[in-house]
């Protein structure tokens, strides 16, 4: 049975060490992946990637990065999140096509705002100049 969202944060608690006799789903673990690929954010680029880890031996190896730590070194299966920071400037032009490919569904007005969001705002927060990094906080 799935939790709802407020009994999902209900029941949420940080683990630091597994039991090693306990399984996970990996079907669950996917779909949870998956959810997070989908979900949005505020300008579209979703600059996610998720890797998830079921090898014993990289396992072992991203335990060795953790430090050793228990909830790394006792886990059976890890999923690492990685920004792609690189990506924003593919998502942003993607986009943009998404809505020159719908503009009967948009008023002028909209229309320029996105394109100038997307052309203008995006290049600001994301770019580097001389070295020194945009507004984004990454």
């Amino acid at each position: 049975m799935e939790k709802t969202v407020s009994e999902a944060i209900k029941f949420r608690r940080s683990v630091r060490k597994f039991d090693p006799s306990k399984e996970i789903d990996t079907k669950i673990v996917k779909k949870c992946i998956k959810n997070g690929v989908l979900a949005p954010n505020s300008s579209n680029l979703q600059l996610w990637e998720f890797y998830h880890i079921t090898n014993k031996k990289l396992l072992t190896n991203i335990s060795r990065i953790c430090f050793n730590q228990p909830a790394a070194s006792t886990a059976k299966q890890i999923v690492i999140t990685i920004v792609r920071k690189d990506l924003w400037k593919l998502r942003a032009n993607q986009n943009i096509d998404f809505f020159n490919l719908n503009k009967e569904n948009l008023s002028t007005k909209q229309y320029d705002q996105t394109k100038k969001y997307y052309t203008k705002a995006m290049p600001l927060v994301y770019k580097d100049f001389l070295g020194i990094l945009g507004f984004s906080k990454y």
